[in-house]
């Protein structure tokens, strides 16, 4: 038997789906990168008691992806964007094209741990998008670097960014 009620996303990008529709919700999730990486289980070595302990560089990394793919499961007639967002400590000396790659990156390393955390979920339901250095997460304080290092994860509604039947 076929769910005549489920959706099917036929793909868009990030920039169809947020030209299209304002989003319904934004949920700002806070994964801490090690610098110019955008590996979500990076493993970093630190002394504790006098012995080197191997550690997750964010520990809340599977909790963090958990609840974003629980996000998607609440508005699953929804897309997702996931934006994901650099600090400026090196706007004079790198290209903003490298650092909205980094950007790109980390936000795409979040939506494929969701999706091979979730298999269920539907890969075209969710984009990734890039923003590097343009949108501190407060324009008051942009030099807050720890702040800016974010993922920012935005619900759009359904037909957004769909293809015309």
């Amino acid at each position: 038997q076929k769910n005549e009620y489920d959706i099917h996303f036929a793909p868009a990008t990030a920039g169809t789906i947020q030209g299209e529709k304002d989003e319904i919700l934004t949920k700002t999730v806070v994964i801490h990168f090690f610098p110019n990486s955008w590996d979500l289980n990076k493993k970093i070595t630190r002394n504790a008691d006098g012995k080197e302990v191997e550690e997750l560089y964010d520990p809340n990394v599977a909790f963090i992806v958990e609840e974003v793919a629980k996000l998607a499961g609440q508005y699953g007639a929804a897309r997702i964007i996931i934006e994901g967002h650099t600090d400026g400590s090196m706007k004079v000396q790198v290209p903003k094209s490298l650092v909205q790659e980094l950007s790109f990156n980390r936000a795409n390393s979040v939506k494929e741990a969701i999706l091979r955390k979730f298999p269920s979920l539907q890969p075209n339901q969710f984009a990734a998008a890039g923003l590097g250095w343009d949108k501190p997460a407060d324009p008051a304080d942009p030099e807050n670097h720890a702040k800016n290092r974010r993922v920012e994860v935005k619900v759009y509604p359904a037909e957004a960014g769909s293809a015309p039947k």
